[in-house]
């Protein structure tokens, strides 16, 4: 009999890239943690033969249903979220509760947190560093915490090839390096950790594709392939808030934050906060635990290029 695996944000860009990699592949039977009736339909679409379930993580019952009867997790939550912590906590109690059941069969709580949460000036970061601990003080030791860094992804490569005078509108300066981490590298480390579980007990793995790189450069390498020159615009930051908001949430969250947190002002405090940390330096890493974990050189800021434009065509 399969194990059930719990994911939640299973539509957010980790998990769209990490589900099809252990979607019907024999040892995990899914159940996705979705966090509305619409979300829940897609995803339903997309993945029949997965257990799909609308849940709020802000509740601690519905947690503990969520987990009943799993044998692990795999715990990421939705970027900015004002209520970040209270879902992680509960999700984290809702783990020990099941630990704890009668014939329980639970052994891996994988959390997906971020780079360096000891930077307390990021907001979401601070919020993170609670959940991480709320973990280290429970009585569960089977599990993992993934510590990526910002995702190469999110980029708008394909936008940028398709526009005649490319124009790349920033969120924040450009001028900075910080280290970025490949989608699929993440989701093929996660794989990874979920199907091998015992040996990456009490495991905090910082991972980052790249080292150091200013997203300036990364534009130069982007003209260089696609033969044209790309004009980049730094907003203020009340626009850059705006904009990151928007592609966080989708339009109309300008003011309200996500849907579903009603502190859409302590989400713009986050978002304003993590914008003028960029302003000013970077968040950088080494990529050496990736390629340990990978087993092979991690994808370059070149290389994903290439395969984005490779798909394009």
């Amino acid at each position: 009999m399969s194990e059930i695996l719990v994911i939640t944000c299973p539509g957010g860009k980790q998990c769209s890239r990490l589900i099809p990699l252990i979607y019907s592949k024999g040892k995990f039977q899914l159940r996705l943690a979705a966090h509305s009736s619409k979300s829940a339909e897609k995803l339903k679409c997309l993945y029949p033969d997965a257990d799909v379930v609308t849940v709020d993580l802000q509740s601690l019952s519905d947690c503990t249903k969520l987990l009943e009867g799993a044998t692990a997790i795999n715990a990421v939550l939705p970027s900015l979220h004002s209520h970040e912590k209270v879902m992680g906590f509960n999700l984290i109690d809702a783990a020990v509760i099941e630990s704890k059941r009668q014939g329980n069969v639970f052994k891996h709580f994988l959390f997906s947190s971020v780079l360096s949460t000891q930077h307390r000036t990021l907001l979401h970061h601070d919020l993170k560093s609670y959940v991480e601990e709320h973990l280290f003080l429970s009585p569960i030791t089977c599990w993992t915490i993934l510590k990526p860094v910002n995702f190469m992804d999110t980029f708008p490569l394909a936008k940028l090839v398709a526009q005649e005078k490319p124009v790349l509108d920033k969120w924040w300066s450009p001028n900075y390096a910080s280290s970025l981490v490949s989608l699929a590298d993440l989701a093929e480390v996660s794989v990874k950790v979920l199907n091998e579980r015992e040996a990456h007990y009490l495991a905090e793995y910082p991972l980052c594709s790249t080292k150091p790189i200013a997203e300036t450069d990364v534009v130069k390498l982007v003209e260089n392939r696609i033969g044209k020159q790309i004009e980049v615009r730094v907003p203020s930051l009340e626009a850059g808030s705006d904009k990151l908001m928007e592609f966080l949430y989708g339009a109309g969250t300008r003011q309200l934050g996500s849907q579903g947190d009603p502190r859409g002002d302590l989400v713009r405090d986050t978002v304003e906060r993590l914008i003028l940390y960029y302003n000013r330096r970077g968040l950088q890493g080494s990529p050496n635990v990736m390629r340990w974990l990978l087993e092979r050189e991690p994808t370059s800021v070149e290389e994903w290029i290439d395969n984005v434009l490779a798909n394009a065509a």
